[in-house]
């Protein structure tokens, strides 16, 4: 997310973001089952995904433009890029901290499998 939030969410700005925080969780959960239900690999995950933003992001602009036309998508697709490139700006910001969490979070995984092993 962009450092501008608020911004992005108008003035009811901390309920807007909660509630697409809550949906981030939800549709990453769905995701997540959805790889585990047809055995996709972590490879192949992210370009699907990408592949469906981008016909989302485009779908939408044909929806929602007044009078859609092929040189106004390639502008929205344009904003589009600065927004993904804004996106990737920021988690490289928060490079170390995602990498210290998802080691927190292994080796919380490792323990629990292990503690389950014992168990057995």
């Amino acid at each position: 997310m962009p450092d501008d939030q608020d911004d992005l969410f108008g003035e009811d700005g901390n309920e807007a973001l909660d509630e697409f925080d809550r949906l981030t969780e939800v549709l990453n959960q769905r995701v997540l089952e959805f790889a585990d239900d047809e055995e996709v690999e972590d490879e192949t995950l992210w370009p699907l995904l990408l592949r469906l933003t981008l016909t989302s992001r485009m779908v939408a602009y044909a929806a929602n433009a007044a009078k859609p036309s092929g040189s106004g998508l390639k502008l929205d697709l344009d904003r589009f890029r600065r927004d993904i490139e804004d996106l990737i700006r920021a988690a490289k910001k928060d490079a170390d901290l995602f990498i210290a969490q998802a080691k927190e979070a292994g080796a919380l995984a490792e323990q629990e499998e292990d503690e389950d092993k014992d168990e057995s």
